[in-house]
């Protein structure tokens, strides 16, 4: 969903201020390397479910539940590697309130 003209002027100028305040910081948050982290973090998943599939099948010859469990489990871990992957990250803009004084 796209943002609204308000949303992305207000990004924008909170953008610049960051930019502004701390320029050495700001030139280290990059998407891209959000993206590239993003990508490691569900590869590595996907790679250690994989091994766990092996390692359960394995295991299934000597002791049948405990190879299951592992296998299953190294299917749950290629699935939620491969959606974190293929699944956009869903952020949400919150709105920030002025803290109300009390008394």
């Amino acid at each position: 969903m796209p943002l609204s003209d308000g949303e992305q002027r207000r990004l924008d100028e909170i953008e610049r201020a960051l930019r502004s305040d701390d320029p050495k910081f700001a030139a280290t948050i990059t998407i891209s390397r959000v993206r590239r982290r993003r990508a490691a973090v569900a590869g590595g998943l996907f790679l250690i479910g994989m091994i766990a599939l092996v390692g359960g099948l394995v295991t299934a010859d000597a002791a049948l539940w405990i190879g299951v469990v592992i296998t299953v489990a190294g299917v749950a871990a290629m699935v939620a590697g491969a959606l974190l992957y293929f699944n956009p990250p869903h952020f949400t803009a919150r709105r920030i309130r002025p803290r109300r004084r009390r008394g």
